[in-house]
């Protein structure tokens, strides 16, 4: 189809964000009789960014519409036979000529849903309608408090085993070992050799499997000797296991590496295990949407170095107070004596009966009990209720695309007029309602069930299932309702974020070509555990 849709961008509020949603019925649809989808862009406009230096360049979008509009008009012989354009002055795409140009414009997403609605359908017997809020209550709920805890009197327990180098594309040796005793929390293992292979040294807990591995290149051993260093949260006691693999490398000239050259010829391997002692602190459920979490370890003796690890409701070491390179390789400086601490950006909600917690462990012998105590915060920003909406919203444009029926919205306490117009000018007689966590009010669910008859969507289970139904795909559209994050050019870390602009109308507009559904990770508690462990903005 040589059409093309454009709605007007706004990093700031979600108008844009339900108007590209009602759209996606309109641009990617399902025509049963043909049985093929139709499809043709959906985009975002935006002006070109006042760049007034060289690394706003990436915050310039504006560059990439250009380029992939100057494809698609090449595709289209350089006339559309339809333009769309939502609450975008028609002046501003004059370069980009169209038979028919339709103007829609509105400041808010019930009527702009009729608009989209009653444009492209002169009748239809189905409708999709989401439950939507215009506005969401900004949170600021903030959880604060503090856990007073000891470590008893304590020894390391160390062990020490010589193990065989292996030989290159033999694969690894293995090396198994005990860990018996529940006081001891934190696993650490060094090898160390003097020849001139490249070693790597693996770490298992046979319950689980590796849980941590080793790759100290060339230079960094010239730096620090041939040594390499792993651990890892005790998840089990029992059995776990060391292994040893030998890796590839070209001949290299080794210059003013002195310490390299006296190495020998031995092919033994040095293995030295660390058994920390440590205890485990359960800390308060953490709500949906908690962010900006803080934790601050004290404790009575400075002289014995401390440090602790945050640990998900699975089992997974999320993040440590001090670097983990640094208390493998014992090169800890604290901020302040007997004091450490731990940011971290985001972490996810817990079902019934789960909580993280916190392992506190030491580096050093305990030779009398240690006080400490662990202060904690963290801030709820929004609530379920933004997220279980949006994934109504999203789902809701996958569903009408499938159905080849409008996108509607009503709110969760009231039927605005334009959407009961608009449900009588089309002649709808089916509703598919999508209310995800059941906040219609009762008043209106009765208000549309005097229009048409209703298929009710209350779970994510329910509206998943639906859209797969008859759908030979198993995939899956994974998206999250964090704002996107912007990067400036060349310095490596984000920048900063647009409140107002998600990810999910990208999300929705791809799952509608598939026929699948929207996940949105946030509202699912294990899975808003899981991106917790993949991010790497964790500011320590």
């Amino acid at each position: 189809m040589k059409k093309v849709a454009f709605v007007d961008f706004d990093e700031n509020g979600f108008l844009d964000d339900y108007a590209y949603l009602a759209s996606i019925p309109t641009s990617v649809f399902y025509e049963k009789n043909d049985n093929r989808i139709y499809s043709y862009p959906l985009l975002y406009y935006q002006d070109s960014y006042p760049v007034s230096e060289d690394r706003e360049r990436s915050l310039n979008a504006r560059q990439g519409l250009d380029y992939f509009m100057e494809d698609w008009m090449g595709y289209c012989n350089g006339r559309l036979d339809g333009m769309t354009l939502i609450n975008v002055p028609s002046g501003k795409v004059k370069q980009w000529p169209s038979r028919n140009v339709t103007i829609i414009k509105g400041d808010d997403p019930y009527s702009i849903a009729s608009q989209i609605a009653l444009n492209d359908w002169s009748y239809s017997d189905k409708a999709v309608i989401a439950v939507i809020e215009t506005r969401y209550k900004n949170l600021n709920n903030i959880t604060e408090g503090k856990i007073e805890g000891f470590l008893p009197k304590s020894e390391i327990e160390h062990k020490q085993f010589q193990m065989e180098q292996p030989d290159i594309g033999t694969g690894g040796t293995y090396k198994s070992f005990d860990i018996k005793d529940s006081k001891y929390r934190y696993v650490i293992a060094t090898l160390t050799w003097s020849n001139k292979k490249d070693l790597d040294l693996q770490l298992y807990d046979t319950h689980l499997g590796m849980v941590d591995a080793s790759m100290t290149d060339v230079y960094e051993q010239s730096q620090v000797g041939l040594r390499e260093v792993i651990g890892s949260f005790i998840h089990n006691l029992g059995e776990w296991r060391v292994s040893i693999t030998a890796v590839p490398k070209k001949s290299w000239d080794l210059g003013d590496y002195s310490d390299l050259k006296i190495l020998s010829n031995s092919k033994k391997a040095n293995v030295e295990i660390k058994l920390l002692p440590g205890v485990m602190i359960k800390l308060p459920k953490t709500p949906f949407g908690c962010r900006d979490v803080k934790f601050k370890l004290k404790w009575s003796n400075s002289n014995i170095r401390l440090a602790f690890t945050l640990i998900d409701p699975a089992g997974t070491e999320i993040a440590s107070s001090i670097p983990r390179e640094k208390f493998l390789s014992g090169d800890i400086v604290y901020r302040k004596p007997g004091e450490t601490d731990l940011n971290v950006t985001q972490l996810g909600e817990c079902r019934e009966n789960e909580n993280y917690s916190i392992c506190v462990f030491s580096l050093d012998n305990i030779s009398s009990p240690i006080d400490f105590s662990l202060e904690y915060s963290w801030h709820q920003n929004f609530s379920k209720i933004e997220g279980e909406e949006m994934s109504s919203a999203s789902n809701g444009a996958v569903l009408a695309s499938k159905l080849n029926a409008p996108l509607l919205y009503v709110n969760s306490s009231s039927l605005p007029s334009c959407t009961e117009k608009t449900l009588y000018k089309l002649g709808v007689k089916q509703i598919y309602l999508i209310d995800i966590g059941s906040h219609l009010k009762k008043n209106v669910k009765e208000r549309l069930s005097n229009i048409a008859k209703i298929i009710e969507y209350s779970t994510t289970k329910d509206i998943y299932n639906s859209i797969r139904k008859d759908v030979n795909d198993n995939s899956i559209v994974f998206t999250t309702i964090d704002p996107w994050t912007y990067w400036y050019v060349a310095e490596l870390k984000p920048a900063g974020e647009y409140p107002g602009a998600l990810f999910i109308v990208q999300a929705a507009y791809i799952a509608a070509h598939h026929g699948t559904p929207v996940v949105i990770v946030d509202i699912h508690p294990r899975l808003s555990q899981a991106i917790v462990y993949s991010t790497i903005f964790w500011p320590t």
